[in-house]
C-alpha cells in the first residue's frame, strides 16, 4: 500500500463523511480533494468541493448518532486506492457498510466512486433507518 494515498483515503472517511462540522469538512476537503473533484454514488454525480461538502452535510444530517467508521486498511494501486467501511450507530452492527474507489492525482483525490455493499432497504427518514437498526 502507498501508506501516504492509503492514509489520504482513511482521512477521508473519518475526517469528511464522519466529520459534522462543515467549517472543519470544509478545510479537509480542501486537503484532500482537487478543485475539480467530483464523487459518484448511485444516480448521483457530485462536482466540485463545495458540492461535495453540502453532499456530506445532507448524509449525515439524515442519520444524526451515525458515525463512519473503517471495516479494514485502504488498498492502493498506482493511481487507485479503495477502502471498505461501516455507517451506522457508534458501538452498534453497522445499518450501511460499503465501499469507496478513489482515483488520486498529483497526490489527492480526484475522483471518488462509492459502493454500496449493504444499505437500508426502506428509503426515507432517520426514523426508518433506526427502525431497521433495532429490528436487527
Amino acid at each position: 500500500m502507498n501508506t501516504t494515498l492509503g492514509q489520504l483515503m482513511e482521512r477521508n472517511v473519518l475526517e469528511v463523511f464522519g466529520e459534522r462540522d462543515s467549517g472543519r469538512r470544509k478545510s479537509v476537503i480542501g486537503e484532500l480533494y482537487t478543485e475539480d473533484c467530483t464523487f459518484f454514488e448511485a444516480g448521483d454525480q457530485i462536482i466540485g468541493r463545495d458540492a461535495l461538502n453540502a453532499k456530506v452535510g445532507h448524509i449525515l444530517e439524515e442519520a444524526p448518532g451515525f458515525v463512519f467508521r473503517l471495516a479494514g486498511q485502504a488498498e492502493v494501486n498506482h493511481d487507485h486506492g479503495r477502502l471498505r467501511w461501516h455507517f451506522g450507530p457508534n458501538g452498534a452492527v453497522p445499518v450501511v457498510t460499503g465501499m469507496d474507489v478513489a482515483v488520486f492525482k498529483q497526490g489527492r483525490i480526484c475522483s471518488l466512486y462509492a459502493f454500496l455493499d449493504k444499505a437500508p432497504t426502506i428509503s426515507g427518514n432517520t426514523e426508518d433507518l433506526q427502525k431497521q437498526h433495532e429490528q436487527r
